[in-house]
Order: C-alpha cells, then sequence, then structure tokens
C-alpha cells in the first residue's frame, strides 16, 4: 500500500519539478541587455562567424542573431550580403551592402563600388561610389579592397567607351603612386589598360609606348606581350608581333597573365587569343 502510494506521488514530483525549471529556463533567456552589451555580444558574434562555411545556414543565423542584438553595426550587414555576391544572387547583394555604406559610409562607400565594378560591370554606379567616397575623404585618395579609386575610375571610363576620361585617370593614377611609392611599384595593369584606351583611339604607336613601359615593370607579363603582338600586327610589323607572341604563349603556359578569383578579369587573356593570333600571322 505505502509502495503504491509512492508510485501515486511520482508523477507529481515530477510535474513540480519540470514546472519550476521551465520557471527558471524562462527567466534566464529573459534576461535584458544593456545596449552596451548587446553592441559587445554582436561584435564577439561576427568574429565567430570564421569558424562556419561562409553562408551556410549556420554562418547566417547567428549573423542574423548579431543583426537582432545591433541593427546598426554594419560590418553585420556587410558579411550577410557577401555569401550573396559571391554566389550572383544580385537581388540581395545591393540591400546588405547598401545598408553597410549607409551606416558606415567611409568603410563600405568604396567597396560596394569596387564591387558594382569587378562583380556586375555597372560603371556608372561604380562611379557614382567612387565620387561619392571623395566627397568624404576630400584631397585623399582612397584604396577600397586596396585598388586606387583613380584606377578603377580609368577602368570604368575606359568601359564606358570615354576613352580621354580614362587615360586622364590613369596618368593621374600613375602620377600619385610614382610620387607615394616609386614608379616601379605601380601595377602592370595600368599600362595595359592605358595602351587598349589609346589603341581605341587610334593612336597605335601611343598604345605601343604604354605596353612597353608595363613591360619594364614585369617583362614576363603575358598580357602586354600580347597586346604588343595584337598592335604591331595590326600595323603590319609582322616580325616584331610574331616575336612578342613567342614570348606571351612563354608567360601564359607559365600562368603570368592577369586573373582574379570569382570574376573574370577585364580584357581577360585566354589561350584562344593567342591560338587566333597565331593564325592570323601565320
Amino acid at each position: 500500500m505505502v509502495q503504491r502510494k509512492h508510485l501515486l506521488l511520482l508523477p507529481l514530483l515530477l510535474l513540480v519539478l519540470f514546472t519550476s525549471c521551465g520557471q527558471q529556463r524562462h527567466h534566464w533567456y529573459r534576461k535584458s541587455f544593456s545596449p552596451e552589451e548587446k553592441t559587445a555580444l554582436a561584435r564577439t558574434l561576427v568574429d565567430g562567424i570564421s569558424n562556419y562555411y561562409q553562408g551556410s545556414p549556420a554562418c547566417q543565423l547567428i549573423l542574423e542573431e548579431a543583426r537582432t542584438l545591433d541593427p546598426n553595426n554594419a560590418l553585420v550587414y556587410r558579411e550577410i550580403g557577401v555569401p550573396y555576391l559571391k554566389r550572383g544572387i544580385a537581388s540581395a547583394f545591393p540591400h546588405y551592402y547598401g545598408k553597410a555604406a549607409d551606416l558606415d559610409p567611409l568603410g563600405w562607400t568604396g567597396w560596394r563600388g569596387y564591387l558594382y565594378l569587378y562583380f556586375y560591370h555597372d560603371y556608372e554606379r561604380a562611379l557614382t561610389d567612387f565620387n561619392r567616397l571623395d566627397t568624404i575623404t576630400p584631397g585623399v585618395v582612397d584604396y577600397p579592397q586596396s585598388v586606387s579609386v583613380d584606377f578603377m575610375r580609368g577602368i570604368c571610363y575606359l568601359q564606358l567607351g570615354q576613352y580621354p576620361s580614362a587615360i586622364s585617370y590613369f596618368d593621374q593614377h600613375i602620377k600619385y603612386e610614382t610620387g607615394v611609392t616609386g614608379f616601379k611599384y605601380i601595377a602592370p595593369e595600368t599600362f595595359l589598360f592605358r595602351g587598349i584606351a589609346y589603341l581605341k583611339m587610334g593612336d597605335p604607336a601611343t598604345a605601343i609606348q604604354s605596353f612597353e613601359t608595363g613591360l619594364t615593370l614585369e617583362d614576363y607579363n603575358a598580357d602586354l606581350l600580347y597586346w604588343l603582338a595584337k598592335t604591331h600586327a595590326q600595323e603590319g610589323h609582322t616580325a616584331q608581333a610574331r616575336r612578342y607572341l613567342a614570348q606571351a604563349r612563354q608567360a601564359f603556359a607559365k600562368n603570368d597573365y592577369n586573373r582574379r578569383p570569382y570574376v573574370e578579369e577585364f580584357y581577360q587573356l585566354y589561350e584562344t587569343d593567342l591560338t587566333a593570333l597565331a593564325s592570323v600571322l601565320n
């Protein structure tokens, strides 16, 4: 009889225990945080996403939690937007990067312009962001993603067919880099793109000079060698064209050509370009 009473009391005891634990859990989860604590917690969550695959459900869930804690954290919006950018989901990229740029114009306006340029080839929007960044940092040449805004503006105008403006910005970039870090540290692509601009303006002689100047900085650059070969071929300088093309093919075989992750480089060089030019020359 005593044992039966004990059995009857067991469900009641379990009910009391679970109710008590539930109240404790409810109380813990409803703990309020100060604004400073929320900011710190959001920062901790963002720091922790390096342990997760970028764009995975777990990573995005953590970032959404960080956004809930601190909706004014520009870095959170940027990190949420990165996977959409890399996966080509254009409908989501502008929203998140736009929010990051709104919250931190100095930190993210130039980056967004860089992405408009290289990922979406949206030259007008890229120029708008680069020009807006100039108003934030007057008298300063900015380097979002470690790339000069003057160099990128040159590419924008080159792609828009506004060749004098493109050349002007490439020259401005060359002058600034020469004064700050020295001529030998200028990226050879500057002279490649400037030469292409001259070529499209109908000035092959100056284009050749620009390509040759680039080679003084990197004499094994397949892109510069190819465009020298192409320009000489157009001008009827067959011997020079064949010599440069042979060098370009050697450099290309050693992977000494312009390329970038995720997206195609402007005027990307392919094996088919070399083969086609060789067919013309032969």
